[in-house]
């Protein structure tokens, strides 16, 4: 795995994506559009509710396995306990101005992704995508 530390600031997400594609480059892997985007929404989270009102950084762990054929992306932050799995899916149905905010983006996430799990273990929110690695949903 490649790790990435950096403070929970917006300004860090190219930073992250340009990491991410990096990786996929050196490994000689099409760039997976919905994990940049699945990563994207995970970051910006952790940034906008994670250690309010102090700062902290945020850990990147990325596996990019050709041979078992998945991306696994880790995400480690030490802000406030939050599994965001526990949250209810969005009624999709409920006209926009009349839903609650929040839920959203991690519905997203997990429908982007094969899987998604969380743990909070060592003090530390965990927070662990995978997708399989196939040419039809890349973008190089």
């Amino acid at each position: 795995m490649t790790e990435l530390t950096m403070k929970a600031h917006l300004e860090n997400e190219v930073r992250l994506l340009d990491f991410l594609t990096d990786e996929y480059k050196r490994h000689g892997i099409p760039v997976q559009s919905e994990v940049l985007v699945a990563v994207e929404e995970v970051f910006v989270n952790i940034v906008q509710y994670a250690y309010l009102p102090k700062e902290g950084d945020i850990t990147l762990f990325i596996s990019l396995d050709s041979d078992a054929g998945k991306t696994i992306v880790r995400f480690e932050d030490s802000g406030k306990p939050f599994n965001p799995l526990e949250r209810d899916a969005p009624n999709l149905d409920t006209p926009i101005m009349e839903r609650q905010i929040g839920g959203l983006g991690i519905h997203f996430v997990k429908n982007l992704m094969d899987t998604v799990e969380y743990e909070y273990t060592d003090n530390k929110n965990v927070l662990t995508i995978t997708k399989a690695i196939t040419k039809g949903t890349a973008k190089s």
